[in-house]
């Protein structure tokens, strides 16, 4: 099994964190330091310490959804003393992480899990994962804005792709419009930078779906486990 793998599934970290970490000089196998992401290890016999803490496998995973308030940092801990999105799940068990990230001032569905390829399979770029928004608006956007939505415009981390973007109501005194965005991308502060480029900014962003699991019902600050059918269809979504 390779290196990040392991530890991902070990319930530490994602993957991709994971990858960083490596990379950073945080993992060492056999008391060995290593740098490269890939290397191969066998259960059982090496012994991996990441952080300086021995990584054991994983006895059982856990699968939740959150429903993000504004406010709280999607992270594990935060140097500053910041409130965490970890603040909110405080009574399960401490191996658990985020999947992805929402924003300081975004609400909505968030993801938690220790299961390193679940994670994997819903953030990973090729798998083109859909996440649905809703975004309320400065102003009222013209056609031609909408168009360009769609079509893709440039921010700061390059041109996003084509997204689905749907008007749903605008204020009566015209001062700002809701949205539903759908895309699939994974680019910092993305929808809010997307609008801030058509020249609307962002009042207020709530993330409602991923992939084919919606938020329902459930109450701002709230978590739920996730079904053995959600799961599975999340895996292949």
């Amino acid at each position: 099994m390779r290196l990040e793998k392991y530890i991902a599934t070990s319930g530490i970290a994602s993957r991709r964190s994971v990858k960083k970490s490596v990379r950073d000089g945080a993992v060492t196998v056999n008391g060995e330091s290593i740098l490269v992401p890939g290397h191969p290890i066998e259960e059982g016999v090496d012994v991996v310490e990441f952080e300086g803490k021995q990584v054991e496998p994983l006895a059982e995973c856990t699968y939740l959804m959150l429903n993000k308030p504004a406010g709280y940092l999607t992270t594990r801990r935060d140097e500053r003393g910041r409130p965490t999105v970890m603040e909110l799940v405080a009574d399960l068990p401490d191996t658990i992480y985020p999947v992805g990230r929402l924003d300081l001032e975004t609400e909505g569905l968030l993801l938690f899990t220790n299961d390193g390829d679940f994670a994997y399979r819903l953030l990973h770029p090729s798998h083109e994962v859909e996440k649905t928004y809703l975004a309320w608006v400065k102003g009222v956007l013209r056609d031609d804005a909408i168009q360009r939505l769609r079509q893709g415009v440039t921010i700061p981390s390059g041109t996003t792709a084509p997204a689905k973007i749907k008007r749903l109501r605008e204020n009566k005194d015209d001062t700002s419009t809701k949205f539903e965005v759908v895309i699939h991308e994974g680019k910092k502060r993305q929808v809010r930078l997307m609008f801030k480029a058509v020249g609307h900014p962002v009042i207020r962003l709530k993330r409602t779906r991923i992939g084919n699991l919606g938020l329902g019902n459930l109450p701002l600050g709230q978590y739920r486990l996730l079904t053995p059918e959600e799961i599975s269809k999340l895996m292949v979504v």
